[in-house]
């Protein structure tokens, strides 16, 4: 074919400069595999496979040199093989390979045709070259998710990403790392497995390098230092400490390290300044001691396992069991020492603000059951604020006690751990921890705002007397719920500026029905319900609870594949700006009524688990925002308004407008329905008496406490204080003019 395309001359073919590289990098590719892993063709069978793909190398060549004369722009430059090839060159040869959009003429071309019937062939046995290209190329994949992890965990540390979506983007990479192996197990299995393969690839290119995986600096040494690059690259420092103390622990059912055995771990110390022995020996301290605590904590959770589990710590609870390591843990474990390579004496920043979170959120629902205690509403049975309770006391079992310490003096260890021991070595999981507690705590705000309705009523409220329409008059805490939620999720559309609009939106959020605004002149009594009920507040944080059941859910689906990934991306209410290595550069949300933009290119799945860490940030003030204490807020506006206005109320509805506190939601009903044309809303409200006129002054009483509210700054506590407080959350505001 390449002869034929190079006989053409009317017109002539040209040859991009980028094919021309692709080949060069194929034939250099496959060149390095047919010498490597030749050194450990063991049989006749993989002799012949050798033969197979030089004669296929050969073909390259050849085409290669059939197609130079054709070849446009400057030649491409072929990167020799040599001794001194860099880590990056060996997992990322394939970085010239970019995805083009397909011409006009190729999209308006029409359909091909039906093809014919296949013809079936006997299929050829899997080359072993062939695997190893499998593994090399799931080494590479693998190398990019850990760079997308360690810009999350960069991001933690300098303020730009929260430790959320840094922890679940690390939970996300060993789920999708686990899976791309399992789809490879079969092949792997032929030659031992993957672990099996794992050793012969580094001891291949070992060899390439001009050395051995055997050889030493040091009798002493646990590997070959001078390899450590390359040996950090494959995860081989992660394998060596695994698979050293899994032997161990075949001898000792209850392996247990003397600390300081190794030595002292010194957080505060440059590693980038060590050597490659100092660095693998500041690994090991730090990775076999962390695994007789998290020995412990899996044997102590055995039988009752937490409602939170990371991949890594499940992974380890599969090699406790079996004594065997695995590729999917040996990513992990290599993921867990970045971790600490990067946050050095800040790790232990992690248990503290999973302990703020937890803290924030057991307080503050302890302290809603008693604000209403007393108050019998009908749609919040008293079951319910025993389930909240529950959760109370499970975040407190799990994060405020230490189980672990406690277990370990009853056990009689001879090393019990230091207070709170694991969670302070293990940001990834606090992570996780405090991910668990804020989703609970938002799924529960949301489902006791709308069975109260002190938050939606007071949104009419606000909007009737002009709030927000001047920077003295800004509900802030108000302001943020309803930019989350969007404020068609209060008005059923557009705000309503006039009196007569404003009842009729309150009642459509109270649960009237759209057919009692439609023009009609038949006269009609009563009103009619809708049947789905009252408005009510959505959950927020789509992207986060694409994860809720994998996290919160402890039968929940674990494994999680690159389309997976992208249908997060699909479903997520956020949009973004990419830059031109697949980077956001900008998240925005998408609140507009235009569709969303079409995805400009596919992106690898390292690329789009990057991104779903940046939506994952945004996300995090949706979950965490303090719908409880809004709540509060609203229920004891309503009351001040009740008071205030009480008199007039009488005066126009009677003195039995209401019976009940839990009917405090209604009261913006009445004040609006004071300043409307309506005498009557149904069953909804108590009509006027007769011969009342219209007036504003109730209106105006309501306008009145609202400002008194957010004048004493109770207006902000939320925003202003509460959040930055208790979870280091800071939200601007910029008012438009």
């Amino acid at each position: 074919m390449a002869e034929f395309i190079a006989a053409l001359t009317e017109p002539p073919v040209t040859v991009p400069t980028k094919l021309a590289a692709l080949l060069d990098n194929t034939i250099l590719l496959r060149q390095s595999y047919s010498e490597d892993i030749a050194e450990f063709s063991a049989n006749a069978a993989d002799e012949d496979s050798s033969n197979r793909h030089a004669f296929f190398l050969g073909i390259l060549k050849k085409v290669r040199v059939v197609l130079s004369p054709l070849i446009t722009g400057p030649p491409a430059a072929i990167k020799e093989k040599a001794n001194s090839t860099s880590v990056s060159e060996i997992l990322n040869v394939f970085e010239h390979l970019e995805l083009e959009e397909p011409s006009a003429a190729f999209e308006q071309a029409p359909d091909a045709p039906t093809a014919p019937a296949p013809i079936y062939k006997a299929e050829r046995p899997n080359d072993v070259e062939e695997d190893f290209f499998m593994l090399h190329l799931l080494l590479h994949d693998l190398a990019r998710l850990r760079t997308e992890v360690s810009r999350a965990w960069e991001g933690y540390k300098q303020g730009g990403h929260d430790l959320i979506a840094a922890s679940i983007t690390t939970n996300t990479a060993v789920d999708l790392a686990r899976s791309m192996i399992e789809d490879s197990k079969s092949a792997f299995a032929k030659h031992g497995g993957a672990i099996r393969m794992l050793q012969v690839y580094y001891a291949a290119q070992c060899l390439e390098q001009g050395s051995s995986e055997a050889q030493k600096q040091r009798p002493t040494d646990d590997m070959n230092f001078a390899m450590f690059s390359l040996a950090d690259a494959v995860f081989w420092p992660a394998f060596l400490l695994l698979d050293g103390f899994a032997s161990m622990h075949k001898i000792n059912p209850h392996p247990e390290m003397k600390p300081g055995f190794y030595g002292t771990y010194n957080p505060s110390s440059d590693r980038a300044r060590k050597s490659s022995r100092e660095k693998f020996l500041e690994d090991k301290i730090l990775l076999l001691e962390v695994l007789t605590e998290f020995y412990f904590y899996c044997h102590m959770t055995k039988a009752s396992p937490p409602p939170v589990e990371d991949e890594f710590i499940c992974l380890l609870r599969n090699m406790f069991e079996t004594k065997e390591v695995t590729l999917p843990l040996v990513f992990a474990a290599t993921l867990f020492l970045d971790i600490h390579h990067i946050l050095r004496d800040k790790a232990d920043d992690g248990f503290t603000r999973l302990t703020d979170a937890a803290h924030f959120v057991t307080v503050d629902i302890e302290e809603e059951i008693k604000f209403h205690e007393d108050v019998e509403m009908a749609t919040w049975p008293k079951q319910n604020d025993h389930t909240m309770q529950h959760f109370v006391e499970t975040v407190k079992f799990w994060v405020h006690q230490d189980q672990q310490r406690k277990v370990g003096l009853q056990l009689k260890r001879t090393y019990p751990p230091k207070p709170w021991h694991l969670y302070r070595k293990h940001s990834w999981s606090c992570g996780l921890w405090r991910y668990w507690v804020l989703m609970q705590f938002h799924e529960f705000g949301i489902v006791f705002a709308n069975a109260w309705g002190s938050i939606m009523s007071c949104a009419h409220l606000y909007n009737a007397v002009s709030g927000g329409k001047t920077q003295d008059m800004m509900w802030k805490d108000l302001d943020v719920v309803t930019g989350l939620q969007d404020p068609k999720t209060f008005f059923v559309g557009e705000a309503p500026t006039t009196p007569d609009e404003c009842l009729k939106r309150f009642a459509l959020a109270m649960g009237a029905s759209a057919t009692n605004l439609a023009k009609s002149t038949r006269t009609r009594r009563g009103l009619v319900h809708s049947k789905k009920g009252p408005k009510g507040l959505k959950e927020l944080g789509a992207t986060m609870q694409a994860f809720k059941s994998r996290i919160c859910d402890a039968n929940g689906p674990k494994n999680i594949r690159a389309e997976d990934v992208q249908k997060i991306l699909d479903n997520s209410s956020w949009d973004y700006e990419l830059d031109d290595n697949d980077n956001a550069q900008q998240v925005f949300k998408d609140v507009g009524e235009a569709p969303r933009r079409s995805r400009a290119k596919e992106m690898s799945v390292s690329k789009c688990v990057g991104l779903v860490r940046d939506l994952l940030h945004a996300e995090v003030i949706e979950i965490s925002f303090d719908y409880f204490r809004l709540h509060r807020q609203c229920w004891r506006l309503l009351g001040a308004v009740k008071d205030h206005v009480r008199e007039d109320l009488i005066r126009i509805y009677g003195p039995d407008y209401m019976q009940r506190e839990s009917e405090l939601p209604f009261i913006v009903g009445y004040v609006l329905m004071a300043s409307s044309q309506s005498q009557e809303l149904g069953e909804l409200l108590k009509p006027k008496l007769p011969g009342v006129q219209v007036t504003s002054r109730v209106q105006e009483g309501a306008r009145y406490v609202l400002e008194g509210l957010i004048a004493s700054g109770a207006g902000g506590l939320i925003v202003e204080q509460i959040l930055p407080r208790a979870l280091n959350m800071q939200i601007d505001f910029e008012f438009e003019i």
